[in-house]
């Protein structure tokens, strides 16, 4: 799959606009010696289905267009300098997601980690953190909304 290089500010904002972008942060974490330890974080960015599809099936092509726009938006998002933390993102794993939270509407999901580049056992540090922060920054400067989509 192809992604959405080189988009501009305004290409970007208008993605997050059409497909209602929303996004959540959840802790990453591990088990390191029978204590949980949190590790990083979990961005994850969710995006609904145009007006105009009706009945959308998990892999559709309105959800690759869906998850290809998300990728576009994950680009922009990422800073782009080396820094001690690195960002997973996740696979296009080909489904529809229905939260009570967004009002039950036909989500694809798109998850970016964001830990360590080494050690990755560490618990989180001021990098991680700060990491997320611009992140969610230019979130917010592109009107995406933290876990629902206000009108």
């Amino acid at each position: 799959m192809t992604t959405t290089t080189q988009l501009s500010f305004d290409q970007v904002r208008e993605l997050v606009g059409h497909y209602r972008v929303c996004w959540e942060v959840w802790p990453e974490c591990i088990w390191v010696n029978n204590q949980r330890r949190q590790i990083g974080f979990q961005l994850e960015l969710y995006g609904t289905h145009e007006p105009e599809v009706d009945h959308p099936s998990p892999g559709c092509p309105a959800c690759l267009r869906l998850f290809t726009a998300l990728r576009g938006i994950e680009e922009w998002i990422l800073p782009k300098e080396k820094r001690p933390s690195t960002y997973e993102i996740g696979p296009y794993d080909q489904a529809i997601r229905y939260s009570p939270r967004r009002r039950n509407r036909p989500d694809v999901t798109l998850r970016i980690g964001i830990i360590h580049r080494q050690g990755y056992e560490a618990p989180v540090d001021a990098c991680e953190v700060q990491c997320l922060e611009e992140m969610k920054d230019r979130l917010k400067e592109l009107g995406a909304h933290e876990r629902v989509w206000v009108v």
